[in-house]
């Protein structure tokens, strides 16, 4: 048996069900609400990509704080510097020189050669041998340049003869800013006037990128051959390479042409291990560091700004913040090895669904704290620990290959948490309670005015309220015919204009807005009637009728004597006088209403 008195304890302690359903109403009204409004508002600024910028910059934040792999042994990269451009006294390498160079390297037994060398037109001496050089040798990849026919580029070409299976195209792709933070696999060309064809001006060629082509020749000797996945996606032995979408991450509607992917960066200048052109022809170069490797060539001179970009990294640097283009190659055939033969975990993103999850979630964390913590101290310490939180869980992600908004949720939490604050403070006020009263005040006046508006149409258009019409009518009639039998009328003013004001203020017509039909309460010993027919009629007024005042220094109506009775006004039948009461009736209280509201 459980003891009663622990039950009665726990039942104290715990909060009873009306408790539970006022404080989620509660929450439902101040928190949920306020969240929602807020996710949305976030998700809708986010498509526009209002927000792109700031979540750009937050991943070249995490990119400059993440910890660097260190030096990929496998590659090494060999770069004609200023002082190899001054030591040779050849601004541009001649033919001769690059054979030479190449010839060197390849005595050393490397897997796989990048000429990172744009070399379309003969820079003699030298060229001939040079184009031999190259036909005749299968570990060389060399570079072209994709046409742009907007920029009126024509693009261009490989060597003159060399094989079309080693050719990739050498061009990267920038964010607004001039970033490098992405880049394609695979390009078709675009067609321009320039009368020259060649493969990367032809439309119908879709041509390789020169990392792709270099990792690729490097792999095949390791029995690794690149296919497609059943959705389309490049695959690198059992490796699939998911493509960049339009609004991966912080991207909002990216052109992501090319089948692109984010750049993983290793480092920020160390991505492999650098010698420079002189130290290869004068052979210092130490043979294991070329044996079984890849090598790539290229400018790393200052004053080769032209293949030369900003990174991630730049922003953190204070010198050389331009990554040589070769270097920048570099990083990406370390990724595509580090992702087949180190299974390295790629970048990978949420839907736009689960994004919006993950907004509303810190938006619904910010809510619920402004509602729990009022103290402004407390709050304001535990906003910023939460804002950590969220930073540290995204930045968590991100180095396990995960990049989700970071901004988006940030300003989701301060948004709902400054919403649900400034919510409670003009509740407090009582702003919402005396802008309810005013607004009722409004709709009671208009609703009051119009009500009492359709009492009295009801009346003026009643078949009671005609028939009185008609007999005013008559009762003029008559005068006019009592002022022909000659009944004299009110010293200084016709009988005509005295008996129509009688029966006006008898019968005469509603008044405006609620105030219609109101009877004169005068009593009649004050204001003795004045006639208003001939001996025809002698019926008394009805009791409440509105009598015929005498104007001040008026003389009295022609045999009428000041000491005796004057004639009344006809009388009507008893059933039109009880017409007459009810519209009086109606009339009275219409007026009591007035007089209400009015107080």
């Amino acid at each position: 048996m459980i003891d009663k008195n622990l039950l009665t304890k726990i039942r104290s302690v715990l909060p009873s069900a009306t408790d539970l359903k006022e404080a989620a109403s509660t929450f439902f009204r101040e928190v949920a609400i306020a969240s929602v409004a807020v996710t949305c508002l976030l998700a809708g600024v986010k498509q526009l990509g209002t927000l792109e910028a700031v979540e750009l910059n937050a991943f070249d934040q995490m990119i400059r704080l993440r910890p660097e792999k260190g030096p990929d042994d496998r590659l090494l990269i060999v770069g004609i510097t200023d002082g190899d451009i001054q030591l040779l006294k050849e601004p541009i390498l001649s033919d001769r020189t690059v054979k030479r160079l190449l010839e060197k390297i390849e005595q050393l037994q490397p897997r796989a050669i990048g000429l990172d060398i744009l070399r379309d037109v003969p820079v003699e001496p030298g060229n001939a041998d040079l184009v031999k050089y190259l036909d005749r040798s299968e570990g060389i990849i060399t570079v072209c340049k994709i046409s742009d026919p907007d920029a009126k580029d024509p693009g261009t070409p490989p060597p003159p003869g060399f094989p079309k299976d080693r050719v990739g195209f050498a061009d990267l792709v920038v964010d607004a800013g001039g970033i490098l933070r992405r880049t394609p696999f695979f390009l078709t060309p675009q067609e321009t006037p320039f009368p020259l064809k060649h493969l990367c001006n032809n439309p119908s060629n879709q041509v390789p990128s020169f990392a792709l082509q270099v990792a690729n020749l490097y792999l095949e000797q390791q029995g690794i051959h690149s296919g497609s996945s059943r959705e389309g996606e490049l695959m690198l032995g059992s490796t699939v390479f998911k493509r960049l979408e339009k609004n991966s991450g912080g991207y909002q509607k990216a052109d992501v042409g090319g089948n692109q992917r984010l750049i993983d960066y290793r480092s920020a200048g160390s991505v492999a291990k650098q010698v420079s052109l002189t130290e290869v022809l004068n052979g210092k170069l130490d043979a294991n560091s070329v044996r079984e490797r890849i090598v790539l060539i290229g400018y790393t001179a200052q004053t080769a700004k032209q293949d030369s970009f900003y990174t991630p990294y730049s922003a953190g640097l204070k010198n050389s913040q331009k990554m040589p283009g070769v270097v920048a190659h570099a990083q990406i055939v370390s990724q595509i090895l580090s992702a087949v033969l180190d299974k390295q975990t790629q970048f990978w993103f949420w839907p736009e669904w689960a994004e919006v999850l993950w907004i509303g979630a810190w938006s619904l964390v910010g809510g619920t704290l402004a509602w729990r913590i009022r103290h402004p101290g407390k709050f304001a310490l535990v906003s910023i620990s939460a804002l950590g939180v969220l930073f540290a869980t995204s930045f968590g992600l991100f180095v396990r290959g995960g990049w989700l908004p970071v901004v988006s949720p940030a300003i989701a939490l301060i948004a709902s948490a400054g919403s649900v604050v400034l919510a409670d403070r003009f509740n407090k006020a009582g702003y919402p309670q005396a802008i309810a009263n005013r607004v009722k005040q409004v709709f009671k006046v208009e609703i009051d005015l119009t009500k009492k508006e359709r009492e009295v149409a009801e009346i003026t258009e009643s078949e009671t309220f005609k028939e009185l019409q008609r007999k005013a009518r008559e009762l003029r009639g008559r005068e006019r015919q009592d002022s022909q039998a000659g009944v004299a009328p009110t010293a200084g003013e016709p009988a005509s204009n005295q008996h129509a004001a009688a029966a006006d203020d008898y019968f005469g017509p509603p008044r405006q807005k609620g105030k219609q039909l109101e009877a004169k309460d005068a009593p009649a010993a004050a204001n003795p009637p004045s006639p208003i027919s001939s001996a025809d009629h002698s019926s008394p007024l009805p009791e409440n009728a509105v009598p015929l005042k005498h104007h001040e220094g008026d003389a009295p109506a022609a045999g009428v004597s000041n000491g005796q009775s004057s004639p009344q006004p006809p009388a009507f039948e008893s059933a039109e006088d009880d017409y007459l009461q009810q519209l009086r009736s109606k009339a009275k209280k219409l007026k009591h209403r007035d007089e209400k509201s009015g107080d």
